[in-house]
C-alpha cells in the first residue's frame, strides 16, 4: 500500500495512517522499517497489546475468520466511510480514491491506458517532457505521479520505481 496508495497521491489530498494494537515503540519501529513505511502509525488506545484491538477496533469491528488486523478504510472529505474491507484490495481502493478526488479511474503511471505499467509508459512520459507529444487531459493526470501539477523527471523516477517494485 505504501507505493500503490500513499506515494502516488499528493498528501494534501490523501492522508494515510496505520493503527497499531501495541504501543511498544520497538515493535512499531521494526514493523515500519521492515515494510519501508513512511506514513504515520498511531496507537489504538484501549488495546491490551495482544491480537485483539482497542477502541478504534471496537468502533469499526468487521467480523472475519482471521486476525482482527489489518482493516482498510477510506474516509471521504465529509468524514463518512467510503470504503471498508478486511482484505487488501488496492485496485478497489484506488477506484474509490479517484472517485472521491473526481479524477480519472485510470491507474496512475499507466499513461497509455493499456492496463499495464511498463517501458511504453516511460517512453510516453519522456515524450511529454521533451514536448514531442502533447498529453491529453487523462494522460496528464496519469503522468503526474507525484501530483505536483508538473510533469518532469521526478515523475519519471517515480514511474521507474513503480515498475521495479
Amino acid at each position: 500500500m505504501e507505493t500503490a496508495l500513499w506515494l502516488n497521491f499528493n498528501h494534501d489530498q490523501v492522508q494515510m495512517v496505520g493503527i497499531s494494537n501495541t504501543n511498544n515503540q520497538n515493535i512499531i519501529s521494526n514493523f515500519v522499517e521492515e515494510n519501508g513505511l513512511t506514513f504515520p502509525i498511531l496507537f489504538d488506545s484501549g488495546s491490551s497489546g495482544g491480537v485483539q484491538g482497542g477502541d478504534t477496533y471496537d468502533l469499526y469491528y468487521m467480523p472475519n475468520d482471521g486476525s482482527p488486523y489489518p482493516r482498510d478504510f477510506i474516509i471521504d472529505q465529509g468524514g463518512v466511510i467510503a470504503y471498508a474491507n478486511n482484505e487488501i484490495d488496492t485496485e478497489w481502493m484506488l477506484t474509490v480514491i479517484y472517485d472521491l478526488l473526481n479524477t480519472t479511474n485510470g491507474l496512475v503511471g499507466d499513461i497509455n491506458q493499456d492496463n499495464i505499467i511498463n517501458i511504453l509508459d516511460i517512453i510516453s512520459l519522456i515524450n511529454f517532457i521533451l514536448g514531442s507529444e502533447i498529453p491529453s487531459t487523462d494522460e496528464t493526470m496519469l503522468s503526474d505521479l507525484n501530483q505536483d501539477e508538473i510533469i518532469n523527471i521526478l515523475d519519471v523516477v517515480m514511474l521507474v520505481n513503480l515498475i521495479l517494485n
